[in-house]
């Protein structure tokens, strides 16, 4: 048996149309399994080009959602009126235009023939929308209505997305941090910083990385906030984490979607990687750690002692200091520590800003190890919680007092061994 691995990258920022277009191109999902949504969600008005196209030299798949006609309005309340967020009365508002509000999209969505599956995803997707929508302009849910969100084309684009996620089932999925752009864009409620205000506040709790130098241009908006809301929902509901690099595991297959943009000799993609690894038989848990490591010549005993503590307190699995002799023959002390992937950015940020290195070196391993369970047990020396090890059919293979009990004991019988307290 295998279990499947899913990474996300975001490689110019992501759209919803790029995430569901790498799927395709990565041959995750057919074309006709896209176009059947359209019928499942019973839109008429609106077509799906799906089309190959070049970007920087690299192949990649487009999806458009192309409005026919307003036949599809059917399905919402049809209402025009000016932007329900400009609160001051002296400011001119926009054009009246038409509106779909997030409560008309939701209704849509839940009644739909979408199987259960993608049906919630899409609906929890909309959800994070609304709520930095409500947030970002100071309504309840029940008045957010959305401009640039909203229209025939994020909802499918959603719905695709979920479509996608749920048709793979992978088991583990990881992200590679976000890129967000830079400059200003000009949006309903006028001209803002990117990124603008809901993608900045849907990318709150996800790892960013720069917009890369080779991106010539001054205003580039590279995540949307249909594409944030996906990852973070991802992040929410399905145990999404963040990664930097491929994680380890056999490369199956690869896609890239294409964005709209021209970015010169910068690919605008979005791209889907599907790893699988072997199940085994094996009686012992399997994870995947980093271990993360630096030199330092230049700190005091007492600094490294605080740096090891502080790691330990914001997550490490363990730590652990080596003296060696660097160049110049200064002696140093060799940090290293084992953290879980999703630490890795925090702790590797932390020793940056915290300690006097320069740099720090990291690489995955992955474990064997047991599975563990805490008891506190009755002992001629009184109750002492001890540490279990185990295989994964329940068989103990080890046990250990934790450290803080045994020391406790040894204060009223110095002599004390370990061996002795579970002597009858």
């Amino acid at each position: 048996m295998s279990f499947k691995t899913l990474y996300l990258e975001s490689v110019a920022g992501v759209a919803g149309d790029m995430f569901t277009a790498s799927f395709i191109d990565a041959g995750l999902v057919s074309e006709d399994e896209i176009q059947t949504i359209l019928s499942t969600l019973e839109l008429s008005g609106v077509e799906i080009k799906i089309k190959k196209v070049l970007k920087a030299s690299v192949k990649a798949t487009h999806l458009d959602v192309v409005i026919v006609n307003e036949q599809w309005k059917k399905h919402f309340k049809s209402e025009k009126h000016s932007h329900a967020f400009v609160k001051n009365p002296n400011q001119p508002s926009h054009d009246e235009h038409w509106h779909s509000h997030y409560i008309q999209i939701d209704r849509f969505l839940e009644k739909s023939n979408l199987n259960s599956a993608v049906k919630d995803l899409s609906r929890a997707i909309f959800h994070q929308i609304a709520l930095v929508e409500s947030e970002a302009h100071g309504v309840s849910l029940e008045e957010v209505s959305f401009h640039e969100i909203g229209t025939v084309d994020s909802i499918l684009d959603v719905v695709l997305a979920a479509f996608c996620v749920e048709k793979v089932g992978a088991d583990t999925l990881f992200a590679s941090p976000l890129r967000l752009g830079r400059g200003f864009v000009q949006i309903a409620h006028g001209t803002h910083p990117i990124p603008p205000p809901a993608t900045i506040k849907l990318a709150n709790g996800m790892p960013l990385a720069q917009t890369p130098n080779a991106i010539g241009r001054e205003n580039v908006e590279l995540t949307t906030p249909t594409g944030a809301a996906i990852l973070k929902t991802l992040m929410l509901k399905k145990g999404l984490t963040f990664l930097a690099e491929l994680p380890s595991g056999i490369l199956k297959t690869q896609g890239s979607g294409a964005g709209t943009m021209d970015l010169g000799s910068f690919p605008n993609i979005f791209r889907v990687c599907l790893l699988e690894k072997t199940k085994t038989d094996s009686p012992f848990l399997t994870d995947e750690v980093c271990e993360i490591a630096c030199n330092i010549d230049d700190e005091t005993s007492e600094k490294m002692a605080w740096i090891s503590e502080r790691l330990l307190e914001l997550g490490a699995l363990d730590v652990w200091t080596i003296s060696g002799t660097g160049k110049k023959g200064r002696v140093l002390h060799c940090l290293e520590l084992l953290c879980e992937i999703s630490k890795r950015e925090e702790l590797v940020s932390f020793l940056l800003f915290h300690s006097s290195t320069f740099g720090v070196r990291f690489k995955s391993w992955e474990r064997k190890l047991l599975a563990r369970e805490i008891k506190e047990i009755e002992t001629r020396y009184g109750k002492v919680r001890v540490k279990f090890g185990k295989t994964l059919d329940g068989n103990i293979v080890k046990q250990k007092v934790e450290f803080e009990d045994f020391k406790r004991l040894l204060k009223d019988h110095p002599s004390l061994q370990v061996h002795d307290i579970f002597n009858k």
